[in-house]
């Protein structure tokens, strides 16, 4: 069996263990990392990031792993009842 996949990058979001809709809900933003110098929020949920879409917390981890330092992507995220996107480089 081989060594687990280590994250190279962050947004720096917690994920909402508890959520069962579509997406990755964020739980909690860490302090000074992306996800905060972005502005999201407690709630919002992560649709897609570059090309992989999400169906809960395991796809959003599987793509993260995915991503090396510097890599761009779009990041779409849904608060409420608006989607966003952002441009986002880690």
């Amino acid at each position: 069996m081989g060594q687990p996949r280590r994250f190279t990058v962050s947004l720096g979001v917690i994920p909402d263990y508890g959520y069962s809709g579509t997406g990755m809900r964020i739980d909690g933003v860490s302090p000074g990392k992306l996800a905060e110098k972005l502005g999201l929020q407690a709630g919002d949920i992560i649709l897609q990031l570059g090309e992989f879409k999400f169906v809960d917390v395991m796809s959003y981890m599987q793509a993260l792993g995915k991503f090396n330092p510097g890599a761009k992507a779009k990041l779409r995220i849904k608060r409420g009842t608006e989607e966003k996107e952002y441009d986002i480089q880690f």
